[in-house]
């Protein structure tokens, strides 16, 4: 906890990306194996959830401190940052013993999801007898379930793949998809082996996302000579079919698989080494047309779709694009011609 608090810390200090770049490869070739993955994870974006109510913080600030709420409450606006306040309110730790990144995490706050408001307080009035200011700060960030730092996805991929001595495009792929922060997620992170054997194969490839045009089209040649698409209205996802598992990601990098079943079961039929690039529709069977976007969101934010609600919304899985077949990897080829290898498919 002190190895990433100081990092969060050295991040926060400075807007130069060299600097940035050069904090992070220190953290990651120093700390532990297990807190470096749970640190990837977290300067990702990643969330484990909301652990605690932020009202019930402020009441056992109040206790701790013996400063009534509203005088914590003027200190806040003062201040602009609430974890911040906390952490320099808060009396010095009587028993400092910092645990480590992943203890915090696993042991501490991921249990106190769901739990009871006084097990909690038990918890967090523990870690804060255990922290200095510095970690105090990166654990309230940690209680809202996002955290937040001034560095981009970007940067951690680069200082990631510069350690790995690896390409950026290969770590890009390395740590797409969710992924259990642990130590040996973190080996192969790093690995020096630039093929894919070391990424989980249910892993999806990184997502190409569409760009405005710079300039004019009368510019880029005569229409006809253009490859067009249809922009469909609906969720973009790579469908997986690799080591004889299927796993279907949306672009958001979320495993979708428990919210589509009937797509999951149609993917049972592709051949192994397979990876589809497309949009996921309702659909009119009737008209062999997309159904409005509504009619779609009333499949999502479940986690798991009951076999007898399939056929109110039937579904589709729109492919644009093979991205692998037979296990090999198609990105680099022209797009006519994994065009013709997907309509053969």
């Amino acid at each position: 906890m002190i190895r990433f608090a100081e990092l969060y810390a050295g991040l926060d200090a400075t807007t130069r990306t060299v600097e940035k770049v050069e904090a992070l490869k220190r953290y990651f070739q120093t700390a532990p194996p297990h807190d470096a993955a749970w640190a990837v994870f977290l300067l990702l974006g990643r969330k484990f959830g909301r652990t605690v109510n932020g009202r019930l913080i402020r009441e056992w600030a109040a206790e701790a401190t013996g400063y009534q709420p509203w005088l914590i409450e003027e200190c806040n606006h003062v201040a602009g940052d609430f974890s911040e306040t906390l952490s320099l309110l808060l009396p010095p730790p009587s028993h400092p013993d910092p645990p480590s990144l992943h203890e915090v995490i696993e042991d501490q706050l991921r249990p106190l999801i769901g739990a009871s408001a006084h097990h909690q307080k038990q918890v967090i009035l523990a870690l804060w007898d255990r922290l200095e200011s510095r970690e105090r700060y990166v654990l309230h960030k940690l209680l809202g379930g996002e955290f937040r730092v001034g560095v981009s996805r970007l940067l951690v991929i680069r200082a990631l793949a510069e350690i790995a001595g690896v390409e950026r495009a290969v770590m890009t792929h390395r740590v797409t998809g969710n992924f259990e922060p642990t130590a040996e997620t973190f080996a192969r992170m790093i690995s020096s082996d630039p093929s894919t054997d070391s990424i989980d194969p249910l892993l999806p490839f990184p997502f190409m996302l569409a760009n405005a045009l710079d300039r004019p089209t009368a510019d880029l040649g005569p229409v006809t000579d253009w490859l067009l698409e249809w922009k469909w209205d609906g969720i973009r996802a790579q469908l997986i079919r690799r080591d004889g598992r299927a796993s279907l990601w949306s672009r958001g990098e979320e495993m979708i698989a428990g919210t589509f079943p009937d797509l999951m079961q149609d993917a049972a039929v592709l051949p192994n080494g397979t990876v589809l690039d497309g949009e996921i529709l309702a659909w009119n069977e009737e008209t062999k047309t997309p159904l409005p976007f509504a009619a779609l969101q009333k499949r999502l934010n479940r986690k798991n779709v009951e076999l007898t609600f399939w056929p109110d919304v039937p579904l589709v899985f729109m492919v644009f694009d093979l991205l692998e077949i037979g296990g090999q990897d198609l990105r680099a080829r022209p797009l006519k011609e994994r065009w013709e290898m997907l309509s053969r498919l």
